[in-house]
């Protein structure tokens, strides 16, 4: 106590007066119904407790570069290594509090040590005449430096931690401005720090204390001595160890090496589906060919591959000489054979122009001149030797893939796609082929790899189907297993009236052209029914269809309807250069093929490169339009690279998609409270749900999906598809008791809420949703509902078409009652519903 200087007995006083007055003024905000902004509150705690255990954690200088621990800082920091392996054992957000405490307090210190030990050695100036002020320039220079680094190292150690925590599920420029942000937190206290410092100086040793020190004695206190230069080296050596950790979590973050499996599921059979009555349309090939040529023409945006396309399928001379034109100009301005920056997806731009030259030029050999087509193999030279460029992205991309970069676009398989049509049409560069040909010999993918893309979009299958089919010209092989799944991945998940399928992304899937090219390879009439329907659906919207490779004649086939019911798809899993286990991907439900049957897709899954958080969360309920889908618009950054500034991938937040969400723990919650980048939800889900149940039936088809683990929360999901009836979705979260978590479903444009019954479509055929909550709180959100409760949220949501329209929705104890008119569903809930 004795001490204790008058300047330090000033702040301890102030100090406690000011903490009791905000308690004053807290106690009296209560009283007056006002709520404190809490928020707020919490990063002014924080700092001030920061500065306070570096200030109780000081150390003392004893020498040039040696210091000492007093009894307080090493009592300190040996609490502070049990809170961080406490918070490494639990995830606890009170351990991760105390963790980000200690690693900011101890870096001011390290601060303090570092920079008093750097002067202390600075040598002095050679220079004759070097004055006083350049060197305090110097000194400041360097003080500055450290500063910085330790900044930068103070922001990327939490956020790092904090991603490792939730494996990386953010998106990645997001997690940089989280990084920056708490580098931001720490200078500013570091201000504060510099500030303390100068106002209350450390107290010279007394004269005991230095016979004590002299002496080599430490009777009056408990401290620990160490050297600031084997500590910068530690330092050095602990953030090298770091690096390599994180990088290491963060490329095994896109999947996991396991997957749950289910009986009866197979790598030869992925897909288990039950019977559906068929829709007695049928299309002819031949017709269908000509209406979607015609889709393609009405193409407003149609550009050099859509007239390659209806040059070679209509034969007209016209279309013929526009696509020449058209070629001749891009390859004269050079298109794709300039860096590509952040999007390497031209790749498959490129592709598309070298696959249509080619066809082009068989069917009519004199369409260019010698000196035309020259231009164009130079052109496409160009484009070769980009292609084997390695930019800034792909380094990006290795660091993420494990693998040393080549150029070749890996996502979509776009850059082997490219290689193989440089090699199949000989329009390579010479002195570059054996480098294609290497690259292509050292990845077999496409089909002879796996039977759809890892990348869980439904977008993003046609465009892996292309680079699939220009590698089976390469290799002259098509495994026809791989084939036939590839297509029929997409024909299960499609839409019933043909309407564009889209998740995790701002475009869709229209299946008119890639269905019918599945007719093309497979000889499947069913392709050619999926193209025909989509046909139908494109003409009715008044929409149109790009080029598809492939196409070039119709097909002497009549399509009939699929008979495929409701469906667990098993897919491949990995990234586009690792394979990963057969894994959990959807469920489909599916009433019919008639326009207006009812359906409804199940996602499993949060896995590869381009995935989103839809673990267990429905994508679309679908009865002639949506019912309840996605929210898939947000706002685009345009600082952020092009690919990355797109709302899609880890960028969709899992509250705008339909299941359950719990709330962030652990230094995800921390981060966030200190940055305010991301929201209060956690974006972690399980990689996979679990399939406890499934099954297929005449009257109703079920199935129960199960996540578990998720900061604490186990969400079973039970799905009751009635046949011409109506659909009810159970769910049940139960996770810590004063854990917030949330069900939460997205309505369609035009909803009305009223209550418990929701209108979702008004008119001749419209549409109604009852919600029973079993445990939570409605809440109206901007284009749904949500359920919030704490430990346990509970609902029973009832889907109602058709003559269901106005159904009578009774819960009585371990069952549901349907009701409308004389006809009646009794239907007994799943046990652990309350």
């Amino acid at each position: 106590m004795r001490h204790i200087r008058r300047g330090q007995w000033i702040g301890l006083i102030g100090g406690t007066v000011g903490v009791i007055l905000v308690g004053v003024a807290l106690r009296a905000m209560g009283q007056a119904g006002v709520r404190f902004p809490w928020a707020w509150l919490l990063p002014v705690i924080f700092c001030g407790t920061v500065l306070a255990a570096a200030w109780a954690a000081r150390p003392r200088r004893i020498g040039r570069t040696h210091w000492n621990l007093p009894w307080r800082g090493t009592i300190l920091a040996g609490l502070g290594v049990v809170v961080v392996l406490a918070y490494a054992l639990t995830a606890a957000t009170a351990a991760a509090w105390g963790t980000m405490i200690f690693v900011f307090a101890i870096l001011l210190n390290l601060d303090e040590v570092l920079a008093a030990s750097f002067e202390n050695l600075r040598p002095a100036s050679p220079i004759p005449g070097l004055g006083r002020g350049a060197v305090g320039a110097r000194s400041t220079l360097t003080r500055w430096l450290i500063h910085i680094i330790l900044a930068l190292a103070c922001g990327g150690l939490t956020a790092i931690l904090a991603q490792i925590e939730s494996h990386f599920a953010d998106e990645e420029f997001f997690v940089v401005l989280q990084a920056l942000a708490l580098a931001g937190y720490w200078l500013v206290l570091r201000g504060v720090w510099g500030w303390l410092l100068v106002r209350f100086p450390r107290i010279p040793l007394s004269e005991t204390e230095r016979v004590e020190k002299k002496a080599g004695r430490t009777s009056r206190q408990i401290v620990l001595c160490f050297d600031s230069r084997w500590l910068a080296l530690a330092g050095l050596l602990t953030a090298a160890a770091f690096s390599i950790m994180a990088m290491h979590n963060y490329q095994r973050s896109f999947y996991s090496t396991q997957a749950p499996p289910y009986p009866g599921i197979s790598a030869e059979t992925p897909f288990l589906c039950g019977e559906a009555a068929p829709d007695p349309q049928t299309y002819d090939g031949h017709d269908t060919f000509r209406r979607l040529l015609a889709r393609i023409e009405a193409n407003p945006y149609k550009s050099t591959p859509e007239y390659g396309m209806l040059a070679l399928g209509s034969g007209e001379a016209r279309w013929a000489q526009i696509f020449h034109d058209s070629l001749l100009a891009e390859a004269r301005q050079g298109l794709f054979s300039g860096p590509a920056n952040s999007v390497k997806s031209i790749q498959h731009d490129a592709a598309l122009r070298l696959y249509y030259y080619s066809r082009a030029r068989a069917a009519s050999p004199g369409l260019f001149t010698t000196a035309e087509d020259e231009t164009i193999r130079q052109w496409f030279a160009a484009i070769n030797r980009r292609a084997l460029t390695v930019e800034w992205v792909d380094w990006m991309y290795a660091l993420a893939f494990s693998q040393r970069p080549a150029g070749p676009y890996e996502n979509q398989e776009n850059g082997a796609g490219l290689l193989a049509l440089l090699e199949t049409t000989g329009l390579a560069d010479p002195t570059l082929s054996p480098r294609n040909r290497a690259y292509l010999n050292a990845n077999p993918r496409g089909w002879a790899a796996r039977s759809r893309v890892t990348d869980d979009a439904a977008v993003y299958q046609p465009e892996w189907l292309d680079n699939a089919y220009f590698q089976s010209l390469y290799t002259g092989d098509t495994p026809q297993g791989n084939l036939q799944r590839s297509f029929e991945w997409l024909l299960l998940q499609a839409l019933p009236d043909g309407a564009p399928l889209k998740y995790n992304h701002t475009g869709s899937a229209s299946l008119d052209g890639i269905a019918y090219l599945g007719t093309e390879l497979t000889g499947d009439d069913r392709y050619l029914w999926v193209a025909g329907r989509t046909v139908d659906y494109l003409e009715s919207q008044g929409m149109y269809a790009g080029a598809q490779p492939g196409l070039e004649a119709a097909a002497d086939l009549v399509g009939h309807s699929p008979t495929q019911g409701s469906c667990l798809i098993y897919a491949d899993s990995g990234l586009p250069t690792q394979k990963g286990p057969l894994a959990p991907d959807k469920i489909v439900f599916r009433d019919g093929w008639a326009e207006d049957s009812a359906y409804l897709l199940l996602n499993l899954r949060f896995t590869g490169w381009h995935r989103y958080k839809a673990t267990n969360a429905v994508v679309l309920v679908y009865q002639d339009g949506p019912l309840a889908d996605e929210e898939l618009s947000g706002e685009t950054f345009r600082w952020l690279p092009t690919g990355r500034s797109l709302f899609r991938d880890k960028r969709i937040p899992r509250e705008n998609l339909n299941g359950l969400v719990v709330a962030r723990t652990g230094l995800s919650a921390v981060v966030y409270m200190l940055t305010g980048i991301g929201g209060s939800w956690a974006q972690d889900p399980p990689y996979y749900a679990t399939v406890e149940n499934f099954e297929t039936g005449s009257e109703m088809d079920t199935s129960t999906t199960i996540i578990e683990g998720w900061r604490g929360w186990t969400h079973r999901r039970t799905i009751y598809f009635y046949h011409g009836g109506p659909i009810v979705v159970v769910d049940d979260g139960r996770g810590p008791d004063a854990s917030p978590a949330a069900l939460i479903w997205h309505l369609p444009e035009g909803a009305e809420v009223q209550g418990t019954r929701i209108r979702l479509r008004p008119g001749e055929n419209p549409a109604e949703m009852m919600l029973i909550p079993l445990a939570g709180n409605i809440q109206p959100i901007e284009d749904g509902v949500q359920f919030e409760a704490a430990g346990h949220v509970a609902l029973v949501t009832v889907f109602l078409t058709r003559e269901w329209v106005g159904a009578e929705v009774n819960l009585i104890p371990g069952s549901l009652e349907i009701i409308q008119g004389e006809r009646q569903i009794t239907l007994l809930l799943p046990e652990e519903t309350p």
